[in-house]
């Protein structure tokens, strides 16, 4: 593994560091304060009169989490996430100093979570076989209606975390833990008790399309943006062929942009009605007047291998690729009929069987094999003027798809829905996402129109929910995980239309950065030092010696004392050194 952080240097000489032992002492505090924003969530303070570390048990009656924080200092304000609905919590403090000693504080704290809000849907699990499923939680946006709920749910289908913060549509966790949202207007960064970190806010001629964005790990923001303009010989029917043509006055396309994530300056912006056909229509195509929606761009995505960016444009029924460097188109994913001849040959070639191409597709994804996978919602399954195909006989699926760039080809590796026990359509929204332990694949199908040819109410069409699935990725999916969330059956509920947009697997509540060890303390006996520190123990730490600060070597690694994060590590016997440095390093 790369290495990613020094943690520390220490010289070490001849004398001895005690571990006397002595109580540390509360001198402000503790106090717990539910976050506004973050019902299930709050914030622990408390001040201790010398350096310490804080750990914290929480008992809600029926079950008891634990968590390390290991910022030492004497002023503590850490978060506290993963308190269940309607629960009353009772709170243990215990602090540790540097020399890993323990004093337990005398006082708890009771914090009784509040019930979830009466509109909140019903959250059925139908299937769950948690020792099988990628570890960690689920996070999704669900709307009814003109509300919103973000919510975080554990592997066994219990909410653990949720916001009415609107985020609009879409939300993701970023690698330091905190929410990535955005409005028309601006990108928020919120940390996960719904407070604001940082925003940036967009020019007024590239406001934010809500569908997706990306905070890139290379400092800048990827998003697109809508804008307008007039197609001549614009197609005013997707049912006869021969309709007559107008002059589109208000044709929307998307533009992709990417600002400066550190001062928000526009960097690059590529019109994609610049690469496609502008009058070409599918079953999907809103034609208008007064408003014609040809492209409906719905994700992105960067492709660091040849450095491009991947786009979903759902009312193509297309995945294209464009270069970054050029604006170039590169290729075209998607039904090859009514593209005209300048765009044939970027169209992919499906080689092999079965295959089936994708329609109305949401959430390109780059998989670790160097696949594509989309979630195919299958509107219609046909482009003008094919017979389409009922929503009632339809169904959506996810689908991986292996592409060859260099001869243009394209085959299908795998999907999930087609064949599945429970056939689901969705006709808007939807994610698939493969997951990076065990392979598996969470599917949102988000807004369920049927299932199995019928509808999943008795209140009618606009009765839809959603399903979220954890598959595993073989020739034979199998269902590890199934949650039906719905609400038409909530007497509380102002509407009975629900949908998820998406779902994700987030490894944590907690994020977990790599810390400089604040506590590193030697004790060196008989030729041999003892190193001891706290640390995170989702990281491994290599110890490195050094006489001179320019070249190190490596010791071994620190092990765990315990299940607290304190680690400790003895320097090899016969090292031969009367004096030298020490670092600590993670992996």
């Amino acid at each position: 593994m790369q290495r990613s952080l020094c943690y520390s240097l220490l010289l070490a000489t001849f004398f001895w560091i005690s571990n006397s032992v002595f109580a540390l002492s509360v001198v402000s505090g503790p106090t717990f304060t539910p976050a506004t924003n973050a019902p299930l969530a709050g914030r622990l303070q408390l001040a201790t009169d010398s350096a310490s570390r804080v750990s914290v048990s929480v008992d809600d009656g029926t079950s008891v989490w634990t968590h390390d924080f290991y910022d030492f200092g004497t002023t503590h304000s850490v978060p506290l996430l993963g308190f269940k609905p309607g629960t009353t919590n009772v709170i243990s403090i215990s602090l540790y100093d540097q020399n890993q000693n323990l004093t337990a504080v005398e006082q708890t704290l009771t914090f009784v979570s509040p019930a979830l809000p009466l509109d909140f849907p019903i959250l059925t699990v139908l299937q769950d076989d948690p020792s099988r499923m990628e570890p960690g939680y689920t996070l999704f946006h669900i709307v009814l209606g003109n509300t919103n709920y973000q919510a975080i749910i554990d592997n066994t289908g219990q909410v653990v975390w949720y916001s009415p913060v609107n985020s609009f549509l879409e939300i993701r966790q970023l690698t330091n833990g905190d929410l990535f949202i955005s409005s028309l207007t601006n990108f928020m960064e919120l940390n996960m008790l719904g407070e604001l970190v940082q925003s940036w806010v967009v020019p007024t001629n590239l406001l934010v399309n809500l569908h997706d964005q990306v905070l890139t790990d290379h400092g800048t923001i990827l998003y697109m943006s809508d804008t307008s303009t007039v197609v001549s010989n614009y197609p005013t029917s997707t049912t006869v062929a021969t309709a007559p043509r107008t002059t589109a006055n208000n044709v929307i396309y998307q533009t992709v942009v990417e600002l400066s994530a550190t001062n928000g300056a526009v960097l690059n912006v590529w019109p994609l009605i610049n690469l496609l056909e502008p009058n070409r229509i599918t079953y999907l195509t809103s034609l208008g007047p007064p408003v014609w929606d040809s492209e409906h761009g719905n994700g992105l995505i960067e492709d660091p291998s040849d450095n491009s960016i991947i786009v979903s444009l759902r009312h193509q029924n297309v995945v294209l690729k464009f270069s970054r460097e050029t604006g170039q188109l590169v290729w075209l994913l998607g039904p090859p009929q009514n593209w005209d001849a300048p765009w044939q040959p970027y169209l992919l070639t499906p080689v092999g069987a079965p295959f089936e191409w994708e329609y109305g597709q949401h959430t390109p994804v780059l998989t670790p094999q160097g696949t594509l996978m989309v979630y195919d919602d299958g509107n219609y399954r046909a482009t003008p003027f094919d017979p389409p195909v009922g929503d009632a006989t339809n169904y959506s699926r996810a689908v991986e798809y292996q592409i060859d760039p260099e001869s243009m080809v394209v085959s299908q590796a795998w999907e999930y829905g087609s064949n599945a026990v429970d056939q689901l359509y969705t006709d808007k929204v939807g994610s698939a996402e493969p997951m990076p332990q065990t392979g598996n694949v969470l599917i949102c199908f988000g807004s369920v129109k049927y299932v199995n040819g019928v509808p999943p109410s008795v209140y009618g069409p606009n009765a839809t929910m959603a399903r979220i699935q954890e598959v595993t990725h073989d020739a034979n999916p199998e269902v590890l995980f199934d949650l039906a969330v719905t609400e038409y059956n909530n007497p509380h509920a102002a509407t009975k239309a629900l949908y998820v947009y998406r779902s994700y697997r987030i490894a944590d509540l907690y994020a977990h950065p790599a810390l400089p060890v604040a506590d590193l303390t030697i004790s060196y006996q008989t030729d041999t030092a003892q190193l001891q520190f706290s640390g995170d123990p989702t990281h491994t730490y290599m110890v490195e010696a050094s006489t001179d600060l320019a070249n190190w070597v490596e010791l071994g690694v620190a092990a765990e004392e315990g299940q607290s994060g304190s680690f400790s590590f003895q320097e090899p016997a016969g090292s031969g050194n009367a004096f030298r440095y020490f670092r600590v390093v993670t992996y």
